[in-house]
């Protein structure tokens, strides 16, 4: 007689293990498909497509040296570090010694295993359903090759993919009942889904609309309590953080938005009207769905539709519908929010990689719902499922070659000029200063001292990331600001983003030019050496005892006068031209067109006569003074080719906080600088 031998199967702890090895093994095995291609890119660095990466390098070391919240030590307090979680993350690798190149590498090491966390998270999120199916929906989180460029780019969205993971997860416990809470009171669950959510802001500030949205799905479930106290517990510890962000920011730099805010929004561009930015934010949403959505779901068109369509399906399961519905909306608001960004279309769309996470979350679990439904019905709900995860996952799959070719030859355009560039400063200017319009690797590997032009950097407290949306102008009236001391001795910029600086203010020493540009924002990167001899000639004063003045251009001098420019025409431009005395100097303005005006108050001036002074160009045409009294025609001084002329009018009373109005009448004028004398 034979016995039958017992079925083998393993034990929960070894079944345990092997999920949680595999969870590490699967997104290691998509790394290793953009790493490896790019080994020979770096070129000695670990391969990174953006220069951003070293953006947050450069705050991760001046945390771990002791100076947090600097870009450089020595240059205070920046806003530009947005995802300062990321930068503490960072610090703690250079700390155990993972310091210069190796910091590629520990950024690397938190990609696996926030990936990993993620991974686990969204096969808890999908269940209950068969193990192979929530095997196929973390797969699929994973297939979209255009969400894998940013999640293995060295920036902080692996990071804050796997803090999304357990934000669901906490999401869907503060839903359950006590059992799915793991024994938690519902207000306990609550809490812990509000302080993920203070992480994922700290990880990125947009995150901010999710813990909105998760905060009402959340409440939706508490029955007869109240809904506004869920809605407290989870939103407060995310409030928290973003107000002490945004208090260090005000307080720090006397302003409460951070400096990338002020340098990419919409809203930040001065020259761009409200319907310019409606259209700009239109193609941002367009460009996204058409290149970044449509592109890149399917290689073929109807394998296209398989994951909005097993998201739709989700949200008709009614067990599941809520937690889909937050997946969905969360995902519509961040899209919404970061088109209002102008740099969402760059970067191979890295701005919207956790819109689309979410949204492949929701199709699994759409899944996941199929193969829950099906099988019950003694249907095959497991095979169909998992057809249909093969469909989507496949035609996601094709675009992966493209994506790791991409990634190849941005990871090289970074090595071959940003950080060749830094090379050789580091080595041909030794204790240069310098001045950049790329925040990253030049300063991280060069580790030279210096000012980053476009403001992500920070320079204590001046404004720099105002300034460069204002123009070339308004960011040299900052440079004038300084020390000449401190003052840059080098340029490492591209020419058509400051030409007119390089031109009047830089000899070329030295430039990188790439034959392949793909990333970086121009083919050439030009040095410099800086000749500031313009900004050192002072300002000549008018006759009289001068009591206010208002520089034009500079960003600060106008802010402490309330100036109003008519924009967008009024841009900020400069010129250096002869003085009283023939000295060549500087001097930034803004062009006045006809009939319209510009406006500023006047800070400290007594009760009495007065006469106001404005430095115009040898162009300028006639101008129209207005205060609450006073009204004139300015007199033109005579014209000085290649001068500077004045504009004056006798004022006959005058007091602080009075408004003066300047109109330009027939022609447009320039106004670089204006002083308020008593005669």
């Amino acid at each position: 007689m034979r016995l039958p031998l017992p079925e083998m199967h393993p034990s929960p702890a070894v079944s345990s293990r092997s999920a949680y090895v595999a969870s590490y093994l699967l997104p290691l095995a998509f790394a290793a498909a953009f790493w490896v291609p790019s080994l020979d890119a770096g070129r000695g660095f670990f391969p990174a497509p953006l220069d951003d990466v070293y953006i947050h390098f450069d705050f991760a070391r001046s945390l771990a040296e002791g100076h947090p919240f600097e870009w450089i030590p020595g240059n205070g307090y920046s806003s530009g570090e947005t995802s300062p979680l990321y930068a503490v993350l960072l610090a703690a690798g250079w700390l155990v010694g993972f310091r210069g190149r190796l910091v590629g590498v520990w950024a690397a090491i938190i990609a696996i295993v926030s990936l990993a966390a993620f991974v686990r998270s969204v096969r808890a999120f999908v269940r209950p359903a068969p193990a192979v199916v929530t095997w196929g929906a973390a797969l699929l989180t994973l297939s979209v090759a255009l969400v894998d460029w940013t999640l293995f780019s060295g920036m902080e969205m692996a990071a804050f993919a796997g803090a999304l993971g357990p934000t669901l997860l906490a999401l869907k416990r503060a839903r359950g009942s006590m059992a799915e809470r793991g024994g938690l009171t519902r207000e306990a669950a609550q809490w812990r889904l509000g302080i993920w959510g203070a992480v994922l802001v700290l990880l990125r500030p947009e995150a901010g609309v999710l813990v909105a949205v998760f905060a009402v799905v959340a409440a939706r479930a508490v029955g007869r309590r109240s809904a506004l106290a869920a809605i407290g517990r989870v939103a407060l510890p995310a409030a928290v953080v973003t107000a002490a962000v945004i208090g260090a920011n005000l307080i720090a730099t006397g302003s409460a938005q951070s400096a990338g805010a002020q340098l990419k929004l919409l809203s930040s561009n001065p020259y761009l009207s409200p319907s310019d930015r409606a259209r700009v934010y239109v193609e941002n949403l367009v460009t996204f769905g058409v290149k970044g959505v449509r592109s890149e779901l399917g290689a073929f068109p109807w394998l296209r539709l398989v994951v909005p369509g097993l998201a739709f399906v989700a949200l008709l399961s009614r067990k599941r519908r809520s937690l889909v519905f937050a997946c969905l909306a969360g995902a519509l608001a961040w899209t919404l929010l970061v088109s209002w960004n102008s740099n969402s279309p760059f970067h191979n769309f890295r701005y919207y990689a956790p819109a689309m996470l979410l949204v492949l979350v929701a199709a699994g679990s759409g899944a996941a719902g199929i193969a829950e439904s099906l099988d019950r019905r003694r249907k095959q709900g497991t095979s169909t499922a998992c057809a249909l995860l093969v469909c989507a996952c496949g035609g996601a799959l094709a675009r992966l070659p493209a994506q790791v070719r991409h990634f190849t030859r941005a990871a090289s355009n970074i090595r071959d000029q940003q950080i060749e560039v830094a090379s050789r400063l580091a080595a041909n200017t030794p204790g240069a200063r310098l001045l950049l319009n790329d925040a990253g690797a030049i300063p991280f590997v060069s580790r030279l001292p210096a000012i980053d032009a476009l403001g992500l950097g920070g320079y204590r407290r001046l404004p720099f990331a105002l300034a460069a949306v204002h123009g070339e102008g308004a960011t040299l009236e900052l440079l004038e600001r300084l020390d000449p001391a401190e003052r840059p001795t080098h340029l490492a910029v591209y020419p058509q983003w400051f030409g007119a600086i390089a031109t009047r203010f830089g000899v070329e020493v030295d430039r990188v030019t790439l034959a392949d540009n793909l990333i970086c924002a121009g083919p050439t990167k030009v040095i410099y050496r800086a000749d500031w001899s313009p900004l050192d000639v002072p300002h000549p004063s008018p006759r009289g005892d001068v009591i206010d003045e208002i520089d034009v251009a500079d960003v600060i001098s106008e802010r402490e006068h309330g100036y109003e420019a008519p924009l967008p025409e009024a841009r900020a431009t400069f010129d250096v031209l002869l003085d009283a005395q023939g000295m060549r100097r500087f001097d930034a303005g803004r062009t006045i067109p006809v009939r319209r005006s510009e406006r500023f108050f006047v800070r400290n001036a007594g009760p009495g006569r007065a006469r106001i002074v404005v430095r115009v160009d040898d162009a300028a045409g006639p101008i129209h003074m207005k205060t609450k009294k006073v009204e004139a025609d300015l007199a033109l001084s005579d014209v000085r080719p290649g001068g500077w002329r004045e504009a004056t009018a006798e004022i006959d009373a005058l007091t602080t906080l009075d408004e003066i109005e300047l109109t330009a009448k027939e022609a447009p004028y320039r106004d670089y600088h204006v002083w308020i004398v008593r005669p």
